[in-house]
């Protein structure tokens, strides 16, 4: 009985996981843990891989990226396993951006504290994106960043806009977790700025870095989608052999206490 019981529960987690669970990665505000702000989905590149990284385009659509580095203490402090730092431009508009991989916790500390020497931090949200989620039928999904307002302590007219997410494989803890930071200086305005840097998302960034939504359709149900009623057979099957286990061993026992009589 308790091998049936054993088998039977290997068989329904494995007809109902997700038939993508491997490639499913998690878009969310947070690292440590999911939240309703979560998108799954496929990513065009391994960000744990720093020739993958290196291999990001440099230029997005209109846009031209210029790698820079930061100060020897940046990458100590961090200890970061992957940091890409790119700069794309385009119509005298800046945007920096920093990929940054690591399996460890304290390389993601609250990129508020990253600022808080130098910068006042004015506003901060999570705001909502719209981007492309399936790239063939251009179905569109909601996409959660974190942003940051900030003020320069000694020159309150030099600001800052700041976004940034997470991005972890649900089921591959030997990945990391990695973050996209993107920060612009403001030159005609808060508001203004951030539109340009929720355009460079929804239309260049987002295409690049992911192939589209993982579809949470599970192994038993795409058996049916695929084969039909033969699917259902094999699913019946599949379950069918376990239930007998574990009916077969009380069978088995009542029918030896009853020729003891």
């Amino acid at each position: 009985m308790a091998v049936g019981l054993i088998a039977l529960a290997y068989v329904l987690i494995a007809l109902l996981a997700p038939q993508d669970i491997a490639d499913y990665t998690a878009i969310d505000t947070s690292y440590w843990r999911e939240t309703d702000n979560r998108l799954l989905i496929k990513t065009s590149y391994e960000y744990n891989n720093i020739t993958e990284v290196e291999s990001f385009p440099e230029s997005l659509g209109g846009w031209k990226g210029y790698d820079f580095s930061y100060s020897e203490r940046v990458y100590e402090t961090l200890e970061a396993d992957i940091l890409l730092s790119r700069a794309y431009t385009k119509d005298r508009t800046l945007i920096w951006m920093d990929i940054i991989n690591s399996k460890y916790g304290k390389s993601f500390h609250d990129p508020k504290a990253c600022y808080g020497g130098k910068w006042n931090i004015l506003n901060e949200s999570v705001e909502e994106l719209h981007v492309t989620g399936n790239k063939s039928y251009l179905t569109f999904s909601r996409m959660h960043v974190n942003k940051l307002e900030l003020g320069n302590k000694e020159n309150p007219d030099n600001k800052q806009v700041v976004l940034y997410w997470f991005m972890f494989k649900r089921f591959n803890d030997e990945q990391g977790v990695t973050m996209i930071r993107l920060s612009a200086p403001v030159r005609a305005g808060t508001n203004e700025t951030f539109d340009v840097m929720k355009e460079f998302v929804e239309r260049e960034l987002f295409d690049t870095m992911y192939e589209g939504e993982v579809s949470e359709k599970t192994v038993g149900g795409n058996l049916i989608d695929r084969y039909g009623g033969l699917g259902i057979i094999l699913i019946a099957l599949l379950i069918g052999a376990p239930v007998t286990l574990i009916m077969f061993d009380p069978l088995t026992r009542f029918f030896a206490f009853m020729r003891q009589y």
